[in-house]
């Protein structure tokens, strides 16, 4: 539909909007509000002569004239007033008051309105406990009804003239506005085909000649800016190249910043297990056996002699509790020795994961939630009781995943570690994290909460973002990593806390299965 017709066809719409208010209007006065005004006039002329007739019977049984006069004084100064007229029980007139008019006084029905000429009349008897003293007729002057019914015709007549002549201007002004538009269009057709030297040449008024002089600054601006873009064009094209070397280079900071991280919190569970193994061996009991057996050569008749003395006989005792000692150094050992190869197997594969990070590839195998959560909390679990941290598992019976099981373990791990750092940098007299696991709708949901320094509520939005940390040495990147793979496993991730010490509750939510279209991008 061209602009013309969109005028036109506005422009209609609002007038026949307008003539259909103005002529309900009409309806409405004429019909309604006339109408009603008109039996408001009836109502009062027999509302005043029913209170007249409350208010003269005293003084007519009195015969008080004065006090007639002080009862009509309030019918007389009302606005639509014409006549008033007291009669005694005899039908001779007392007071009249106002212009009488043609017509036979006292006519027609008591206590009931008669228009006629203009004109409204009511009439009523007077009575006081059953005796008649006379009557009073009132009579009510119409004109204010009138004047009403002219003044809704003259303004029918009037808007009905207004909507003529409006129509008839938004028919010439549809036709003069649209003529340099057009030729507006005309005139861009032309720049968009590269002829930036042409002029508009054409007569609009107002606003459209204001937009018509800045058509023409524009063309001649784009033919220097023509010249200008070519040397833009080339310049943009050696940005761009620097710009994806940058970017190249700005991925792999980003994959060695995760791999630094992710390997620094195994590293830490490296350290803790390292150090214990080292602990136990200062403090074993087999430097004790060997001053034992050297005790054995040196004395005289060798072991069976030196049984038989109070020494000797206290040997079996201590061999019992050694080997009972070197048996629990043994199974801690290979217990931290097993961690230190499962750690050292989880920095192969983070290593291995960011290698092919552009790639994204992941492996689909089944997994048991328990068993992966538990060891998330093995590798922090030696720094947890060294500071008398309470760990507690609440896991119910969930079915297993098919996902990826290192990426996951990596997600727990991460948060694990920072439920570490946030309860021991709390002040909570009985430490304590708490690792559950329940089934969801579409999947399971595993939550560890801990009673470290929780979260500001300001903060709660920002947790995700990349580079964003509240950590002395931190970088704000583990949170955010945790995020983006989480995504990549078609699950989700939240974090509740009540506020600033109160600790805090990370949730990871992941489907049953890896999504197909993931582990297509996956594969």
């Amino acid at each position: 539909m061209t602009l013309r017709n969109r005028l036109l066809m506005f422009s209609s719409a609002q007038l026949i909007v307008f003539g259909v208010v103005v002529a309900f209007g009409y309806w409405k006065l004429s019909h309604t509000i006339l109408p009603m005004v008109e039996e408001h006039l009836r109502d009062k002329a027999v509302a005043t002569a029913r209170e007249l007739t409350g208010s003269l019977d005293v003084a007519l049984a009195a015969d008080d004239r004065a006090l007639l006069e002080r009862d009509l004084a309030e019918t007389l100064a009302d606005p639509d007033f014409h006549y008033v007229e007291v009669r005694d029980a005899h039908g001779n007139e007392i007071v009249a008051h106002g212009t009488h008019s043609a017509g036979v006084t006292m006519s027609g029905e008591p206590r009931i309105a008669h228009a006629d000429a203009g004109l409204v009349r009511a009439w009523m008897p007077i009575t006081l406990e059953g005796t008649n003293f006379g009557s009073v007729e009132v009579v009510l002057d119409a004109s204010r009804v009138a004047d009403l019914q002219t003044w809704t015709r003259t303004v029918g007549v009037m808007s009905l003239g207004v909507w003529l002549l409006v129509f008839l201007y938004s028919l010439g002004f549809a036709r003069s506005f649209v003529a340099p538009i057009r030729a507006m269009k005309q005139f861009a057709q032309r720049v968009a085909q590269g002829e930036f030297g042409e002029q508009l040449v054409t007569s609009a008024p107002g606003e459209l000649g204001e937009l018509k002089a800045h058509l023409n600054t524009m063309t001649a601006e784009l033919q220097s800016r023509e010249q200008e873009r070519a040397l833009a064009a080339a310049r943009a094209e050696e940005m761009q190249r620097e710009l994806l070397s940058v970017t190249r280079m700005a991925g792999m900071a980003e994959v060695a910043t995760s791999v630094l991280h992710n390997v620094g919190n195994v590293l830490n569970s490296l350290n803790v297990s390292v150090s214990l193994v080292n602990d136990q061996l200062k403090g074993s009991k087999v430097a004790s056996l060997t001053r034992t057996v050297e005790l054995f050569d040196k004395h005289p008749g060798g072991l069976a002699a030196f049984l038989g003395t109070d020494k000797g006989k206290l040997v079996p005792g201590f061999l019992t509790t050694v080997s009972q000692r070197l048996v629990e150094e043994n199974a801690t050992a290979r217990r931290e020795l097993d961690s230190v190869v499962r750690n050292v197997e989880h920095i192969k594969t983070i290593v291995a994961t960011q290698q092919a990070y552009t790639q994204v590839s992941g492996v689909r195998e089944p997994v048991v939630a328990g068993e992966l959560l538990d060891d998330a909390l093995r590798m922090v679990e030696s720094s947890f009781a060294k500071h008398g941290v309470e760990i507690v598992r609440d896991y119910g019976e969930v079915p297993i995943l098919v996902t990826d099981r290192h990426k996951v373990l990596q997600i727990l791990v991460n948060i694990v570690t920072n439920a570490r750092h946030a309860i021991r940098d709390g002040a909570n007299e009985h430490p304590r994290l708490t690792a559950s696991i329940r089934p969801t709708e579409h999947g399971i949901a595993i939550a560890v909460s801990d009673t470290g320094i929780g979260i500001p509520p300001e903060n709660i939005p920002k947790v995700f973002r990349h580079g964003f940390t509240t950590k002395r040495d931190g970088h704000g990147f583990g949170l955010h990593s945790c995020g983006n793979a989480v995504r990549e496993l078609g699950g989700s991730i939240a974090v509740a806390s009540a506020g600033s010490g109160l600790g805090a509750t990370f949730t990871v939510e992941l489907p049953l299965e890896l999504p197909e279209k993931i582990h297509a991008l996956a594969s």
